[in-house]
């Protein structure tokens, strides 16, 4: 009987569980709240100062895109109390994770469909070395979960005149959240074509519509040259290297176990690279070789495998091309780890009586591994995570109150300020 309960009830038990995951890595967020950079000196700033109608639509130019999740939560930040403000925007954040988890969970998917694989997924997704502290639990890079939320829509089973409107908000909230969901916008159009559902027919024009918009900020951002000075850049060689060790590398083996070998084994870095895309081209040849024979395999996922491996190299072209300075790490290389850590997880689930799916299990159990002991004890960015002699916004409250001109710390500590006035 308590079996019968358990399995009826798995669905529920493991949200909970990735609930007490989320609070653990950072209780000081949920308890007391913190802004984190552009998050407060700017989005929260825009609402505090000049109110709905100026903050809903507003474009950072610097940053080049309508970042409207942002936006909206420096507004629902603003409704509250001051003390409170910081708190809000947090939960705010939280809001298209739970949505990813929701996704996952409950709705069917050509994704990943068997409890097993979900369980597996929702791992992945919160601990695999991706989800770098920068990212976690502030408004600015909510864009990135938006993303994985929209791919995760776009990739649900419809049906095929019924409307679900929860993933049409969530197709609009995402295209006009960031880059990134725009990019996807093929992904949209042939799900269409394949299935024909008036769901994909509304996602696709909606997100259409979204990209429309984001690619004229661009590009008027860029002509008037309020687009920061290091974006939209050539590639060289270094930023090439750059990107193979923190996508390909750090996505399975994080960041303290690669670091721990290069400094103690002394790796030479274009070494390394070479040998990843050696090793790369022996994955892809052997995938081939597996596909061909197993014919029906492939047909039957095309789409799928198409999807993945589109969203994966257009992504990754995108934060190459698009990240400030010749650096592909952190909240950039998040969207193409997971686009990458997906397609192994999918790539396990259909390939039969291949002794290789060992090999994607093994390096899945390695990335959530890895990605877990990283999870909270983050050796260079902890500050993200946990209060370390950080600014107390009570008191950085009330020394505003009394003098409006206060500039109040915020994070990360202690080089950022935010001014109200």
């Amino acid at each position: 009987m308590n079996l019968q309960v358990f399995n009826n009830k798995k669905k529920e038990i493991l949200f909970f569980i990735l609930l007490l995951i989320i609070f653990y890595r950072s209780p000081h967020i949920f308890l007391y709240g913190r802004f984190a950079a552009e998050e407060g000196q700017i989005f929260f700033a825009n609402a505090y100062k000049y109110g709905f109608f100026y903050s809903l639509p507003f474009v950072d130019f610097r940053s080049g895109y309508l970042n409207l999740w942002a936006n909206i939560s420096g507004i629902l930040a603003n409704i509250f109390a001051l003390k409170l403000a910081p708190l809000i925007s947090n939960y705010a954040a939280l809001i298209p994770k739970l949505l990813i988890f929701y996704f996952v969970l409950y709705k069917e998917s050509y994704l990943i469909n068997t409890f097993k694989f979900k369980l597996f997924f929702c791992f992945l997704i919160l601990l695999s070395p991706f989800n770098v502290p920068e990212i976690w639990l502030n408004s600015i890079n909510s864009q990135i979960f938006f993303c994985i939320l929209s791919f995760l829509v776009v990739l649900n089973k419809n049906e095929k005149k019924n409307i679900n409107y929860l993933s049409i908000f969530i197709v609009l909230m995402s295209g006009f959240t960031g880059l990134y969901t725009c990019v996807l916008l093929p992904v949209f159009f042939f799900k269409y074509l394949k299935f024909k559902t008036l769901q994909d027919k509304y996602n696709f024009i909606i997100l259409s519509f979204c990209t429309i918009i984001q690619f004229f900020i661009v590009v008027f951002s860029k002509v008037k040259n309020f687009l920061h000075v290091n974006k939209l850049h050539a590639v060289d060689i270094n930023l090439i290297y750059n990107y193979f060790y923190n996508v390909p590398v750090k996505a399975f083996f994080g960041r303290n176990l690669t670091q721990f070998i290069y400094y103690n084994l002394n790796i030479n870095i274009k070494f390394a690279s070479f040998f990843v895309c050696i090793f790369a081209l022996l994955i892809s040849g052997y995938l081939v070789y597996y596909f061909k024979k197993n014919i029906n395999i492939f047909n039957n996922n095309k789409f799928i495998i198409n999807s993945l491996l589109y969203s994966f190299f257009s992504i990754s072209i995108l934060v190459l091309v698009g990240a400030v300075g010749p650096y592909a790490g952190g909240r950039y290389a998040a969207l193409p780890s997971f686009f990458l850590i997906t397609t192994s997880l999918f790539l396990a689930s259909i390939m039969q009586n291949s002794k290789f799916k060992s090999f994607f299990y093994l390096m899945l159990f390695i990335s959530i591994l890895t990605g877990a002991y990283e999870f909270k004890n983050n050796n260079k960015f902890s500050k993200f995570l946990i209060c370390v002699d950080c600014p107390n916004w009570s008191n950085e409250v009330e020394k505003f109150i009394k003098n409006n001109d206060y500039r109040l710390k915020i994070w990360p500590y202690p080089r950022k300020t935010m001014i109200l006035n």
